[in-house]
């Protein structure tokens, strides 16, 4: 797309993590059944797509009827696929996901054998007009646990990441690029440490154009970052971002509230602990150190046994976009952050990465939040994605006729 384009609403695409798939014939069937809801929801004849491909489904499409296939489905589908999630590898939605979504970590040869599979399905299936797409990946790792012999087994899969994208590119002319989804308590959690990464990896790796960053605003509310002074501070070290993943962090204030009340909001803030996935906790004390906790039941208690500790928490538990109050005034979107976000983007006409909307959790919000049927759910994700195009209006960032499309802005 040109530095001026902006985007059509069709170029702003939600990632399908939200819909459970198992295999191929489940991405087939969640395809036909939820994406292309959402599309004709939308009234669009086609739309791009940011598709979760889980690594069975991947190994699946490694054959080359399996894939010409989904290639038909996609072009009958309107689904213009421009990019993937390749973070989650395997089950997303059954039992308790917790920390294994980030297995297999980089360190594993599972996660670039998957990461290669996606890879190669990408490059084939980009539009015709589209030169590069990209695909989110894990951060490294999960911190807890990781060691320099790990960082060095993560670093050397990369190369060979890298290694083979340069020859794929050389070989087919389309250009993919893995971009590391920073995540609270990953081994990249916060911008100092993917500027020190991507400056490092630089130095290291002839192919180094092939790695970017993915940037969530979500995660990087949690972290108390200035989404805004984020960006800014990674285009001025010169660190490429790919992809933006629109996503709504929780809040909770705790700031003034007399012993009882917060009782009752931190009641009402552990409907939000649920079974299935990890939901990272950070907070700022009184001397301004950010403090943390690897789940939301942890904080729950430490906040019960120190009253008026913790001014704010800031939840890693992805709400719908355009929620600002949720089941209580204290209880809120991080909508300051997407604003901030999106302000960068007006700023900077020439930085035009991927937008998508990851909203993964409406499964499992509370009872009185969470979509009563498919349906709903459909409306919901329709719902956000109309949010996102009245922030680029607003900001003159919406375009009305389709320009060229692609993750070329890196």
């Amino acid at each position: 797309m040109s530095a001026a384009a902006g985007w059509t609403a069709a170029q702003v695409g939600y990632c399908s993590n939200v819909h459970p798939t198992h295999d191929l014939a489940g991405l087939r069937a969640s395809i036909e059944r939820h994406f292309q809801s959402v599309r004709r929801l939308r009234g669009f004849s086609e739309q791009d797509s940011g598709l979760w491909i889980c690594a069975r489904a991947a190994a699946e499409l490694r054959q080359a009827p399996a894939r010409s296939r989904f290639l038909s489905l996609l072009q009958q589908k309107g689904l213009r696929l421009t990019s993937l999630n390749g973070f989650p590898y395997g089950q997303f939605h059954d039992g308790a996901v917790k920390a294994e979504v980030y297995l297999p970590d980089w360190s594993m040869p599972q996660r670039l054998d998957y990461s290669l599979d996606l890879a190669h399905l990408l490059a084939q299936a980009l539009p015709a007009d589209c030169p590069q797409g990209v695909i989110s990946t894990v951060p490294l790792g999960y911190a807890a646990g990781w060691s320099p012999a790990l960082q060095q087994r993560a670093e050397d899969q990369l190369r060979q990441l890298t290694a083979s994208l340069a020859r794929l590119h050389r070989e087919t002319g389309k250009k993919i690029v893995f971009c590391l989804e920073m995540e609270p308590d990953c081994v990249l959690e916060n911008t100092d440490q993917a500027i020190a990464f991507l400056r490092h990896w630089r130095t290291v790796d002839p192919n180094h154009g092939h790695l970017a960053l993915c940037f969530d605003v979500c995660h990087q509310a949690v972290m108390f970052e200035d989404c805004h002074q984020s960006l800014n501070r990674l285009r001025q070290a010169g660190v490429p971002v790919g992809k933006i993943q629109l996503s709504n962090a929780l809040i909770c204030r705790l700031a003034g509230l007399d012993e009882n009340r917060a009782k009752q909001v931190l009641e009402v803030l552990s409907a939000f602990s649920e079974t299935t996935y990890l939901h990272q906790v950070k907070a700022r004390d009184a001397e301004g150190r950010l403090m943390a906790w690897p789940d939301l039941p942890g904080a729950l208690d430490d906040c019960a046994k120190h009253p008026g500790r913790y001014p704010e928490l800031r939840i890693h538990f992805h709400v719908p976009l355009f929620s600002e109050h949720l089941l209580l005034p204290e209880l809120s979107g991080s909508q300051i952050a997407l604003a901030q976000t999106f302000d960068y983007l007006a700023e900077h006409k020439d930085f035009r990465p991927v937008l998508e909307v990851e909203t993964y959790s409406w499964g499992v919000l509370p009872a009185s939040l969470r979509p009563a049927d498919e349906q709903a759910l459909l409306a919901g994700i329709g719902a956000e994605l109309r949010w996102v195009e009245t922030q680029l209006s607003q900001r003159r960032l919406l375009q009305a006729q389709v320009q060229e499309v692609g993750a070329d802005a890196l």
